[in-house]
Order: structure tokens, then C-alpha cells, then sequence
């Protein structure tokens, strides 16, 4: 398709969720800047299969704090994707995301290097794997979530016990926690200009917690992972294509979680070539259009690990790498901007 000809459909409803670095932003100013024929649309209009037969491509950055996202993004996705349309985010790319346990499987099908990881979906299989086979420490994750506030670093067997006995139970919230968020952006703040740009974002945190708290609680299973022993960072791995950016997250003092403490730095002499070769690796196996993987270096083999993925993160954060490797494992000083480059993939703008 020739940017002259191709229509694209951004999906956005603030009423359903609303966000700053929303990258429907992004798409327009993309649109705009390259005279690309654009129009906003409405995935939650009744009549939106419609609405999509004039449009070639349709892009939704659509979120995990959202229960009608998570609900339905994927159904009315793979529909306009049905009908002919390219699409951002396609199956392979969203139909895993924000559920921990379905990447994990997906990871693992693959033999990507992850860490070991259990599950169980029964009290009485926990309690007997408890009684036989458990090390500690070990971390207990929710499905769902980010930011690191529904993980939790289980100590002994009463840790673990008195956790299942919760999650099999009444279950736990997923929502995140204003305590946590709001102590852990704090500490890690270098400067008063940090301080002050945090504040700003107070508006999205409340319109993420509001409406987060709609999700359902989480209960009927136990996901473990085992603990990484690390150099005290993770690596936010980006891959687009044929190219790979990171950002680089410390662990607070007194913490072993790095993601949502807010403290980035771009070292890039962190991510070596065994990093770039494994990311690039389970992007093509896999069929991703985009994807974050949360990296940490283990300590015992000098490995990295992915702990996570998800298709969307802080495009902003990862403008200030300044650059991007190609798969040649050569730098380029030319920031990646996530949402633009995934749409002229779509749209093959020439």
C-alpha cells in the first residue's frame, strides 16, 4: 500500500480509558506529518465493522488497566483483521498480553531462556509441591499487571502457604497500589525536576487506578517464578523489525523488583550480543510485530533472562536511548519511536 492511497483507523474513546502517553498520539502526529489519510475512530460503537470497511489499516493502544480492553480489544482486532485490514496489535503480537502465565507457556514452547517457572492450578498440587519440591526464595507473580506491585518475593514455606491459601481463597486485587507506586517513584527520583515531572503524571496514575479497580480479583491459581540472583538492573529489550532499543531499570534499595521504580538509565554496554541474538530470535519465532522483553542478567551463568514481555511500554522513555542495533549488532544514533515504526511497517510507507 502506498501512503498516497492507505487509510488508516486510530482506534480512541477517552471515556473508556484515557492516558498521556497513549500512543494514539503518536500515530496522528506520524499521519500528519506525512500527509496520510487518517480519521479517529471508535472501536466501541456499535456499528464499528462497519465503520472499518473504509479503512486499510486499523492501530489500538489499548490497555491493561482497562477492563473493556482486555474484554474485547482482541475480538474486534482479529475482526477488522478478518476483513482484510493490517492491523497493530495482530494475534501473534496481543493474544499473551498481560497474562503471565500464557507468555510463559508461549516462551517456553520455544525453549527462549526464561526462568524456571511454576504453575499450579489446584491448593492440594501446590500444597504437595510445597511439601516436596520447593526452594526459596522464590517470586509469586499475578497473571496480570505491571509495574511490579503484584509481585512478591516469597521467603519460606509459610510465605508460600499462606499465599496460596489467598489466591485459592478469597484471591487477591490486581489493581495497583497508590502506596506503592507513589513511595516507589519517590525514592527513586534523582532531582527536583524528576520530582516535579512525576507530579504532573499524578492525573494518569489516578485514571489508571480508577480504572484498574474495575478488574476482577485474581484467584484459582499459583504462578511462581524462580528468583534470578542479578547485578541489581533489568533491561527493557525493544524489538521493531530488523531493529532492537532498551531501556535500562535499577532495582531500589532494599528491593529485588526494578519495573515501576522510574529510574532509567542507557548504558548500552549492558545489553550484550547474546541479549540482541536472543530478542531478535523469539521475535521472529514467534511472529511479533513489536514486543518488550523484560531482561535480567543472571548472576550464575551470566545469561539473560526474559521475565516478562509485553507489546507496549513508555515509547517516550525509550526516545531517550538515543538509538537503536540492527541485527548486524551495529548502533544506530537514531532513536526508535515505537508507535511510528510499527506503523510504517504496516502501512509501507516507501
Amino acid at each position: 500500500m502506498k501512503n498516497r492511497k492507505v487509510r488508516v483507523a486510530i482506534h480512541y474513546n477517552e471515556s473508556i480509558f484515557k492516558h498521556s502517553t497513549s500512543w494514539h498520539f503518536a500515530w496522528i502526529n506520524y499521519c500528519e506529518a506525512n500527509n496520510i489519510d487518517y480519521s479517529i475512530v471508535d472501536c466501541y460503537k456499535y456499528d464499528i465493522l462497519e465503520t472499518l470497511k473504509n479503512y486499510d489499516c486499523l492501530v489500538w493502544h489499548f490497555s491493561h488497566y482497562s477492563l473493556q480492553d482486555m474484554l474485547f480489544a482482541r475480538s474486534i482486532l482479529m475482526s477488522a483483521e478478518n476483513m482484510g485490514l493490517k492491523v497493530f496489535p495482530d494475534v501473534p503480537t496481543a493474544w499473551h498480553f498481560d497474562d503471565k502465565i500464557a507468555e510463559t507457556y508461549l516462551l517456553d514452547s520455544i525453549q527462549a531462556p526464561i526462568p524456571k517457572a511454576y504453575m499450579f492450578y489446584t491448593l492440594k498440587d501446590f500444597v504437595t509441591w510445597l511439601d516436596n519440591d520447593s526452594k526459596f526464595p522464590i517470586v509469586a507473580k499475578l497473571r496480570c499487571g505491571s509495574g511490579s506491585n503484584n509481585v512478591k518475593l516469597l521467603k519460606n514455606r509459610t510465605d508460600a502457604y499462606n499465599y496460596g491459601k489467598k489466591i485459592f481463597g478469597k484471591g487477591l486485587v490486581s489493581t495497583p497500589s497508590i502506596l506503592y507506586k507513589g513511595s516507589s517513584q519517590l525514592k527513586s527520583a534523582k532531582s527536583w525536576a524528576t520530582i516535579k515531572a512525576r507530579i504532573k503524571r499524578i492525573p494518569d496514575f489516578i485514571e489508571s487506578f480508577s480504572k484498574a479497580r474495575r478488574l476482577p480479583r485474581q484467584q484459582g491459581y499459583v504462578y511462581l517464578q524462580e528468583f534470578i540472583p542479578n547485578a541489581g538492573f533489568d533491561l527493557k529489550i525493544v524489538v521493531i523489525g530488523d531493529k532492537l532499543s532498551f531501556i535500562a531499570r535499577n532495582i531500589r534499595e532494599g528491593e529485588f523488583r526494578a519495573s515501576g521504580s522510574g529510574s532509567f538509565y542507557f548504558d548500552r554496554s549492558l545489553v550484550t550480543k547474546d541479549i540482541i541474538d536472543s530478542a531478535f530470535s523469539v521475535s521472529d519465532r514467534l511472529r511479533f510485530q513489536c514486543m518488550g522483553y523484560d531482561y535480567v542478567i543472571d548472576d550464575r551463568d551470566n545469561i539473560g533472562k526474559i521475565i516478562e514481555m509485553s507489546y507496549g511500554f513508555s515509547h517516550t522513555t525509550l526516545l531517550q536511548a538515543g538509538g537503536y542495533w540492527d541485527r548486524s549488532g551495529e548502533w544506530h544514533d537514531e532513536p526508535l519511536n515505537a508507535p511510528e515504526e510499527i506503523l510504517k511497517h504496516l502501512i509501507e510507507v516507501e
